[in-house]
C-alpha cells in the first residue's frame, strides 16, 4: 500500500462505529500488514500484548483500548509495559473511540487528536506501516522535538480558536505563542525559578485545561507590571518577576484550550528546553506559525554551516587573525576588546534572526577568549564585570511582524546562554530580569526603507558589517507587490531590470551602503546574478569604480537542517571598498589567493559579456530552432505518423521527424507536418492533414499573445520554416549539470529542430568538436545563465562570445576528425542515448577517450599543451575576451 493508500483505510476505520475490541486488528489492516500476518493477531499466534484487548504487532506497533477519558493514562500503560519495552514497536496508540493518544518511542513524538482525524493524521502512523515518516534532521534531537510538539499545539489551538487564525487575529496568536516559548525556556535556563511557570499553569488550569485561557493571561499580565502594580490579580501570580523588555506590553489575551491543545502544552512544557540551539532557535519558532515554510516535522532554516561562509570571510577570519597576532600582548588583546565593542552586524532580511544569532555568540566567543588570555598574561588582572558586547550592536530588518519579534527573543536566548557561559568562565553575569531591549529590528520593508536609518553609518571607529540571506525570487515568481520593490530600488539607476532576481536589489543597497565608509558586505543570492545576461545588467552599477567583490563563494548547493534537506544553487559575494590586498575564491572545499574577483567569480580583471548578434570570432551563426506555435497540433507520435501513412500514403512527403532537446538527449521520437507554402494546395487535399491545418489556425486565434494570432494566417507552418539543406548541428537549450560534456548531435537534412534546440544549419563538423570540448563546457556554466542548476545554453551569450584562436586550415581539418570519431564512436554504442552514454557514472572509457584526445587537441591549438584544470581554462577565454573587447569587438 502507498501512503495515500494507508490514508483512505485509516480514514474508513475512523468513519466506522469504534470497536474497542476490534479496532487494532483493522489498524493493523490499515497499515499494510499481509491477510496472514492479521490472520496470526486475531488468533493469538503473534498477538504478544500485556493490555487488556491490546494488540501488540511485533516492531510495528503496540494498541490498547481507553476508558472514556483517560487515553493519556492507557498510553503511559503503553510506555511502561514490558511487552513494549521487550519489542520495542516504532508506534503506541491509545484510544477511547472520541480522543487519540499516540506516540513514537525512539523519537519521542507524540500525536492527540480526536478519532475522526485518524484518515488526516495518517503520516503519523506510517512507521507502523514499515515506512519511514521523515528522514531525521542533522541538528539537535530536541530542537526537532521542541518544534514538532509547538508546531501541533499551534494547530491545534487554531482548530479550537478559528477566528485566531484570521488575519486580523493571526498577530495575536504568534505573539501569544512567543510568550509562551519564553515562558517555557526561561523556567528551565533559570531565568525563572525551576518550574514555576508549568507548576502554576497546570495547578490552576483544570484537568482538561478549560481554565488555561485565563491562567495563562493572568501570568503574562503579572510579568508585564512592577509587584507593586499587580492589584487585582491572584496571589500566586505575585511570584512572577517583572519581566518587561516589551515582551508582555501591549494587549494581553489567549486563546482558548481543548483537552488536545491541552495536551500538547503539556508535552512542550515537559521538554528540556535548556538544550535548545541558540543559532536556530528563531528559526524554530517562525517555522511553528508559518505553514508553507513547516514540513511535517516543523522546521526549515539555514544551517550553522552555511552561515558561517558568509560570516567567517566576512568578518571572523579577520577577527581571528588579529587575536593571533596579539595574542602574546596583553596591550593588543585589549585593543581588540574595544575593536569588539564597536563592531555592528546588520542582516538587512534577517528574518527570525539565523545571521544576528550566529554572529553575536561568535563574538562572544571570542570576548571569553580575550579575557582568559588577559588573565594569563596579567599578574594582576582588571576585574572582569560583565561582556562588552551589546545587543544593541546587532540591527535587522523583516518584513513580518511575527518574525521581527522572533529575532529579538532569539537574540534574549542567544544573550542569556552567552551570560551563561560567560559566568561558567568568571563567575559573574549580570541581572537576567527585567529584559533589556533584544537588538535593533525593524519591523518594514528592507528594500523600501533607508537603511541608514535603521543601521546609521558607522562612526570613527566602528566597524558594520551587513551579512544575510535575502528572499530568491526569479522574475516569474514576484508578485505585483514585490515587483513594484523592485522598481523602486531599480528605477533610474539601472536601465534594464526586470530580469533580475529579487534577491538583486539587496545586493544593489548593501553596495550603496558600504561605499567610502568602514563597512564590509557579504550576501547570498542565487547563482543567476553571477551569470548571464544579470551581470553586465547589475554588477557594473554595484562595483562602479571604488567597490570590489575580496571574498566568493562560487555555486554551491545552499542546504538547510530540514527534514527534506531543500537545497538551492547558490553564490555568495562579499563586497568591500577598493584595497589591494588579495581576494579569496571558494569553490567547494577549494580556496585559491587571487589579486581580483570578477562578477563572474572568476579570478580576472572585470569583463562584462554581452550577448551578440553574430560570433566576435567568425564562427558560423547559430539560431534557435523552429517554435511549433501550434497546440501541439502539427506535431505526431510515432504511432500517429504510422496512421497517417497508412491511411493516407500521400502524406508522407509532408512529415518530417522532429528534435528537441529530449529527442536528442533521451532518443525520445517525434515527428511534425512539414509544409511549404507552395506545397499546401496538395497537402490540404489529405484530409487529416488539413484537419490538422484547421486545428491549429483555431488555435493559434484563441492565443492571447499577437505573435500567436499572427500565425493564425499560415497556420500549416512553425513559426520558423527552417530546415537544413545537408545536415544540422544540434545543441539542446538546457542540460544536466552532471554530464562532463555539452549534448551535441549531427542529423540529416530530413530532420527538422524545435526552438527546444541551438541549431548550427550546414556548419562545418569541426564545430562539433568546439562544442563537445570541456573548455566550452566551462565557458557557457559560467558566461550564460542556468536553469536551476542545470547548464542553459544561449546562441547570442555562449556561442557568438566564445572566444577561439585563429586556426589553418590544418588544425581546422584535425578538429573535423576528432569530431567524427566521437560521433563514431557514440554510433558503436547503438542504441544508448546521449543520456546514457554521459551518464559520467557508465560513460564508456572509448567515448571518455575521444573527448579526452578532441580536448588535448583543441586545448593545444590554444596555448601550445592541455590546460591543467578549469580555472586555467577560463583564465584563458576571460583573457582572449577581454583582449578583443579592447580592439573594439572585431
Amino acid at each position: 500500500m502507498n501512503p495515500t493508500e494507508i490514508a483512505d483505510a485509516l480514514d474508513q476505520i475512523a468513519r466506522a462505529p469504534f470497536d474497542a475490541a476490534t479496532f487494532g486488528f483493522s489498524f493493523a489492516e490499515a497499515t499494510d500488514n499481509s491477510v496472514a500476518a492479521v490472520s496470526k493477531l486475531r488468533s493469538g499466534a503473534t498477538n504478544k500484548s500485556d493490555q487488556p484487548n491490546g494488540v501488540l504487532h511485533g516492531t510495528r506497533f503496540h494498541y490498547a483500548p481507553a476508558l472514556p477519558g483517560l487515553t493519556d493514562v492507557t498510553l503511559d500503560a503503553l510506555r511502561t509495559s514490558k511487552r513494549s519495552l521487550k519489542s520495542k514497536p516504532a508506534i503506541l496508540i491509545a484510544t477511547d473511540g472520541l480522543t487519540i493518544a499516540a506516540e513514537h518511542p525512539k523519537s519521542g513524538d507524540t500525536l492527540h487528536c480526536d478519532f475522526a482525524d485518524l484518515g488526516t493524521q495518517f503520516a503519523f502512523f506510517l512507521p507502523a506501516a514499515g515506512k519511514d515518516r521523515y528522514k531525521a534532521a542533522e541538528e539537535n534531537p530536541v530542537d526537532v522535538k521542541a518544534t514538532g510538539k509547538l508546531a501541533k499545539l499551534y494547530d491545534a489551538l487554531l482548530k479550537t480558536n478559528p477566528d485566531w487564525a484570521t488575519p486580523e487575529r493571526r498577530h495575536d496568536m504568534n505573539l501569544f505563542m512567543t510568550r509562551l516559548i519564553f515562558c517555557l525556556f526561561s523556567e528551565d535556563v533559570g531565568v525563572f525559578p525551576e518550574n514555576q511557570f508549568s507548576h502554576a499553569l497546570f495547578s490552576y488550569s483544570g484537568n482538561k485545561g478549560e481554565h488555561a485561557a485565563d491562567t495563562l493571561i493572568h501570568a503574562f499580565t503579572a510579568m508585564n507590571r512592577p509587584k507593586a502594580d499587580r492589584v487585582g490579580l491572584p496571589a500566586w501570580a505575585a511570584a512572577f518577576e517583572y519581566v518587561n523588555g516589551g515582551l508582555f506590553a501591549g494587549a494581553i489575551t489567549a486563546p482558548r484550550f481543548d483537552p488536545i491543545a491541552f495536551r500538547y502544552l503539556r508535552d512542550a512544557a515537559d521538554l528540556n528546553w535548556k538544550l535548545i540551539n541558540p543559532d536556530i532557535f528563531g528559526s524554530m519558532i517562525q517555522s511553528i506559525a508559518d505553514a508553507k515554510a513547516r514540513s511535517e516535522l516543523g522546521m526549515h532554516y539555514t544551517s550553522v554551516p552555511n552561515i558561517m561562509k558568509v560570516l567567517g570571510p566576512l568578518l571572523l577570519d579577520d577577527l581571528d587573525a588579529a587575536l593571533d597576532k596579539a595574542w602574546d600582548r596583553a596591550a593588543g588583546l585589549r585593543a581588540q576588546l574595544l575593536r569588539l565593542s564597536n563592531i555592528r552586524v546588520f542582516d538587512p532580511a534577517c528574518g527570525s534572526g539565523n545571521f544576528l544569532v550566529v554572529a553575536y555568540r561568535c563574538l562572544r566567543d571570542r570576548e571569553i577568549r580575550i579575557l582568559k588570555r588577559l588573565g594569563e598574561l596579567e599578574a594582576n588582572p582588571q576585574n572582569v564585570m560583565f561582556s562588552s558586547v551589546s545587543l544593541n550592536q546587532f540591527y535587522g530588518i523583516e518584513l513580518t511582524d511575527f518574525a521581527a519579534e522572533t529575532a529579538k527573543l532569539a537574540l534574549f536566548i542567544a544573550e542569556y546562554q552567552a551570560n551563561a557561559r560567560f559566568a561558567d568562565v568568571f563567575g559573574r553575569m549580570p541581572a537576567l530580569l527585567p529584559l533589556r531591549d533584544g537588538g535593533n529590528i525593524h519591523c518594514g520593508n528592507s528594500l523600501r526603507l533607508d537603511w541608514d536609518q535603521v543601521c546609521p553609518p558607522p562612526l570613527e571607529g566602528e566597524e558594520v558589517y551587513i551579512a544575510g540571506n535575502p528572499p530568491f525570487l526569479g522574475k516569474a515568481k514576484q508578485d505585483k507587490n514585490q515587483k513594484a520593490d523592485r522598481d523602486f530600488v531599480f528605477t533610474g539607476k539601472i536601465k534594464t531590470f526586470k530580469a533580475l532576481d529579487f534577491v538583486a536589489g539587496w545586493t544593489f543597497k548593501a553596495g550603496n551602503y558600504i561605499r567610502g565608509r568602514r563597512a564590509k558586505a557579504a550576501l547570498v543570492s542565487t547563482n543567476s546574478l553571477c551569470q548571464g545576461a544579470s551581470v553586465p545588467l547589475l554588477w557594473p552599477t554595484v562595483l562602479g569604480d571604488d567597490i570590489e567583490i575580496f571574498f566568493a563563494h562560487r555555486s554551491f548547493k545552499w542546504r538547510n537542517s530540514a527534514a527534506k534537506n531543500a537545497a538551492v544553487i547558490c553564490a555568495i559575494t562579499g563586497l568591500q571598498n577598493v584595497s589591494t590586498a588579495p581576494k579569496r575564491l571558494f569553490d567547494g572545499e577549494l580556496e585559491t589567493s587571487v589579486p581580483h574577483i570578477n562578477a563572474y567569480l572568476i579570478g580576472h580583471e572585470d569583463v562584462w559579456i554581452k550577448g551578440k548578434g553574430k560570433s566576435s570570432w567568425g564562427l558560423p551563426h547559430m539560431a534557435f530552432g523552429c517554435m511549433p506555435y501550434d497546440a501541439g497540433e502539427l506535431i505526431l507520435s510515432p504511432e500517429e505518423r504510422a496512421t497517417f501513412v497508412s491511411s493516407h500514403p500521400r502524406s508522407e512527403k509532408f512529415l518530417r521527424r522532429l528534435m528537441g532537446s529530449q529527442e536528442v538527449v533521451k532518443g525520445v521520437e517525434r515527428h511534425c507536418l512539414w509544409i511549404s507554402d507552395v506545397e499546401l494546395v496538395e497537402a490540404l487535399q489529405i484530409p487529416p492533414v488539413a484537419d490538422r491545418i484547421e486545428r491549429t489556425r483555431i488555435a493559434r486565434l484563441k492565443m492571447k499573445d499577437k505573435a500567436g494570432k499572427a500565425l493564425a494566417e499560415r497556420p500549416h507552418q512553425f513559426r520558423e520554416h527552417i530546415a537544413p539543406t545537408h545536415h544540422a548541428i544540434l545543441i539542446p537549450s538546457v542540460t544536466s549539470e552532471r554530464r562532463p560534456y555539452l549534448p551535441v548531435a549531427m542529423v540529416g537534412a530530413d530532420v527538422i529542430a524545435s526552438n527546444l534546440n541551438q541549431v548550427l544549419y550546414d556548419a562545418p563538423e569541426w564545430c562539433v568538436a568546439l562544442i563537445a570540448s570541456r573548455l566550452h563546457l566551462v565557458w557557457i556554466a559560467t558566461v550564460c545563465g542556468k536553469l536551476k542548476s542545470d547548464f542553459r545554453y544561449s546562441n547570442t551569450l555562449g556561442w557568438n562570445t566564445f572566444p577561439v584562436p585563429k586556426f589553418s586550415d590544418d588544425q581546422l581539418a584535425q578538429l573535423s576528425v576528432s569530431a567524427r570519431r566521437i560521433l563514431k564512436t557514440r554510433y558503436q554504442h547503438y542504441p544508448k542515448t546521449i543520456a546514457d552514454l554521459y551518464d559520467p557514472d557508465k560513460m564508456p572509457n572509448d567515448l571518455r577517450q575521444a573527448h579526452r584526445d578532441n580536448d588535448d587537441l583543441l586545448e593545444t591549438m590554444y596555448i601550445g599543451r592541455p590546460f591543467r584544470n578549469d580555472t586555467e581554462r577560463l583564465e584563458k577565454l576571460f583573457k582572449l575576451y577581454a583582449a578583443r573587447v579592447k580592439q573594439g569587438g572585431k
